[in-house]
């Protein structure tokens, strides 16, 4: 034993040596000295205070700068066109322009998408107009086709986020409920939810179609049948969250069903998932597995919806694709 001990001494001094040997060889990098510390704290290190405040007040400007820009020239449209300087919609020339289509859908979009950060930054006037603007211009009876994912990961979540801020007692970035608040943004939440619900209930497998007409439902001829795991399931969080709020099961009830059938069509020999499957028949159409587009939410809202709701079911997906993609998928 101590042989062993000594030898394990023994093994650490050799290493110390050669790491002091060449820790000196290279400028500005001694891990025996403070100038390693200074070094690398100048450079990874945390902000000195009035850099951390310059940083601050640049990121509120550059978000003022392209909020008040859009409201000037886009609102109410969806977004602003930054080379033509003016808002922008739905293509409605070409429905097949998913690149516009599938998340433009004349709701405001930008003014929805800026509510949680007006919050967090504590402009309380900026944030209540901001509420008051959505709850009188919003309006999702339209007659465009927009994509389920992008709908609800943006407008569905910043809707009950914003609403959640409002509603917290604890009042973290101010007092942001204005006194006319009656919980319309939820209400707003829900009947957007409501409207993506045909991409579920017209579906024979369980997997949400990619689109909906937010007026008709699904379309009688779909512009595709084909989605991904990250569309299809990436829905738990904001569906199950409306579902508790609303103490109505139906939303998270369709989202976790859909989790649960992707789950279920993981490759037999390797756990993994595919990267396109179809909807109708539930067979993969791209069978190349990863981590990255098409893939990377639905792997982290299995996590995630532990974490918020705390399911087992959730955790036990998450920890068996984690083992298999760390079994399979190769390294370097």
């Amino acid at each position: 034993m101590r042989n062993m001990l000594s030898l394990y001494c023994f093994r650490h001094i050799l290493i110390l040596i050669f790491l002091k040997s060449w820790s000196e060889s290279l400028n500005n990098f001694n891990v025996f000295t403070n100038e390693a510390l200074d070094y690398l704290e100048s450079r990874y290190g945390p902000y000195p205070e009035k850099l951390r405040l310059d940083m601050l007040n640049k990121a509120k400007e550059m978000f003022y700068f392209g909020y008040d820009n859009y409201l000037e020239h886009a609102f109410p449209l969806d977004e602003l066109n930054p080379i033509f300087c003016k808002g922008r919609g739905p293509d409605h020339d070409n429905p097949s322009n998913i690149n516009i289509n599938d998340i433009l859908g004349d709701y405001c979009l930008t003014l929805i998408d800026a509510l949680d950060t007006l919050a967090v930054m504590g402009n309380v006037s900026r944030f209540q107009e901001a509420v008051a603007r959505v709850v009188r211009f919003v309006d999702f009876d339209k007659d465009n086709v927009v994509q389920v994912f992008e709908v609800n990961i943006r407008i569905i979540g910043a809707l009950l986020s914003t609403h959640l801020l409002i509603k917290d007692e604890s009042e973290p970035f101010g007092k942001l409920a204005p006194d006319w608040y009656e919980d319309q943004l939820l209400y707003l939440a829900h009947d957007l939810a409501a409207r993506l619900m045909p991409a579920f209930e017209n579906s024979p497998t369980g997997i949400p179609l990619p689109r909906v007409n937010l007026r008709h439902g699904v379309p009688a001829k779909p512009l595709s049948t084909e989605t991904c795991p990250a569309g299809a399931g990436s829905l738990l969080l904001e569906l199950g969250i409306l579902s508790r709020l609303l103490n109505d099961p139906v939303y998270e009830g369709y989202a976790r069903r859909a989790n649960k059938v992707l789950w279920n069509s993981r490759a037999k020999n390797t756990g993994l998932l595919g990267n396109s499957i179809d909807v109708l028949s539930g067979k993969w159409i791209g069978r190349l597995s990863g981590l990255g587009a098409g893939l990377d939410s639905y792997y982290e809202y299995l996590l995630k919806s532990y974490i918020m709701f705390g399911e087992t079911e959730d955790y036990f997906m998450f920890s068996d694709i984690y083992k298999s993609i760390y079994k399979h998928m190769r390294q370097g």
